[in-house]
């Protein structure tokens, strides 16, 4: 049930965090991408693209930092972004689109939909087919949605913002993530978790049990013998198994809000999905968007986001954290988990199985990917094998299937 609350005539609307514009940015940045990507690839890529957003609000906000002290929501970003990435990937060929938006007041459906859409130049878009607005709990509709989307096939997005962690049931994920080509971009509440298990609430203890299916997990995160640090991985760690596991997710990746002045995790941003091509895409997206230092804050947070006034008190972290690039911490790290993988592979591995073994283990992009292993075969470490045969083009562009394996001219030896 939302907490923050849109008049039907948008004249009462909320004011928007930092951290909410910092989500707002991914989703928009990642859905432009995600088009590019699968609508744009190949003779005839992906065409078919069911949006969901489970908890869509009043679609607009209070924002004293912008231009025009209004700040559009997330059904606006999804529609908008979409539009970009289409308009970006330059095809001939029609887009099959379906937007659905849940919220469970009927004020924030007739704010979005008769004063937001039309305000952002969308209102002929929300009277057709390619919109549909329904007012009730996202739980009591998920069935609903996982059909439509599966009937229409191509691939579906979820994108879940709940204001709590006992809005969206462990089951509905399964649900989700069954379906063939879906995704889900999700809002964990791990504060409320943290307080849970502080407190032993028994009120909340149904909602940990079985809405969550969490029993079994976060047993060590009240031992004392924890630092606040070890606290904060731990909680991410176990946060990332439990949605392989109970929520049967191949891919987990995190991105945290952390409050300002604090070392605490707010909320993970976290994105479940089967593709590594999704991975990449949302990887990338995260990436633009961190503001946390890759080496020490990746191993505890993941990617992250802390307002500006966290770095005012924090100067002699913030410029030992610049004296690096993104890209040289990147690439350091990647070299100790890829090297990992290539040492205990000596008759190779494809590129796809290498990158399925580390990619979430680490803030690299596949570009780093790329450029890192380029620089092992310039350096004759690697070869690279395609088809049976050794790459002998100068800068060749890495495919899934490649065979990534030591070089027959000189040992490997990487550092991890």
């Amino acid at each position: 049930m939302s907490k923050l609350l849109w008049s039907a005539d948008g004249r009462s609307i909320p004011t928007i965090d930092p951290h909410t514009k910092a989500k707002h940015l991914i989703i928009e940045k990642y859905v432009e991408d995600l088009i590019i990507t699968l609508y744009g690839k190949g003779r005839r890529g992906v065409d078919t693209f069911t949006f969901i957003d489970g908890f869509s609000g009043g679609g607009i906000y209070k924002d004293d930092e912008s231009e025009n002290k209004e700040w559009f929501g997330s059904p606006i970003r999804l529609i908008k972004a979409v539009q970009e990435g289409y308009k970006k990937a330059k095809r001939e060929y029609a887009i099959n689109l379906k937007f659905i938006f849940i919220d469970d007041k009927q004020n924030h459906i007739d704010c979005l939909k008769n004063y937001v859409m039309p305000k952002a130049g969308l209102e002929e878009f929300s009277q057709s087919e390619n919109c549909e607005f329904i007012c009730g709990e996202f739980e009591n509709y998920v069935n609903y949605c996982v059909f439509s989307a599966d009937q229409r096939k191509g691939l579906s997005f979820f994108l879940l913002d709940p204001q709590g962690w006992t809005d969206v049931s462990m089951q509905s994920i399964r649900k989700i993530t069954s379906m063939n080509k879906s995704e889900i971009l999700y809002t964990f509440m791990i504060d409320y978790i943290i307080r849970f298990i502080s407190g032993r609430d028994e009120n909340l203890k149904r909602g940990f049990e079985d809405v969550l299916e969490a029993d079994g997990y976060y047993q060590e995160a009240g031992n004392s013998k924890l630092t606040s640090s070890s606290v904060q991985l731990y909680l991410r760690q176990e946060s990332m198994r439990l949605f392989r596991e109970k929520g049967k997710a191949k891919h987990v990746f995190s991105f945290a809000a952390v409050p300002k002045g604090d070392t605490r995790v707010l909320y993970y941003l976290l994105h479940l999905s089967k593709n590594l091509t999704a991975l990449e895409v949302m990887k990338d997206s995260f990436w633009e968007e961190n503001t946390l230092g890759y080496e020490y804050f990746f191993n505890v947070y993941g990617f992250g986001f802390r307002t500006v006034d966290y770095y005012e008190r924090n100067q002699m972290r913030l410029k030992f954290e610049i004296e690096k690039s993104k890209d040289q911490e990147c690439i350091e790290l990647l070299s100790r988990d890829l090297g990992r993988v290539l040492e205990s592979h000596p008759d190779g591995i494809t590129f796809r199985e290498a990158s399925e073994k580390t990619m979430e283990l680490n803030p690299a992009r596949r570009s780093h990917y790329e450029q890192y292993i380029r620089q092992l075969r310039e350096d004759q470490l690697i070869e690279i094998v395609r088809e049976g045969k050794v790459v002998t083009s100068k800068s060749p562009d890495l495919r899934r299937k490649d065979i990534i394996r030591k070089s027959r001219v000189r040992q490997l030896i990487l550092p991890f």
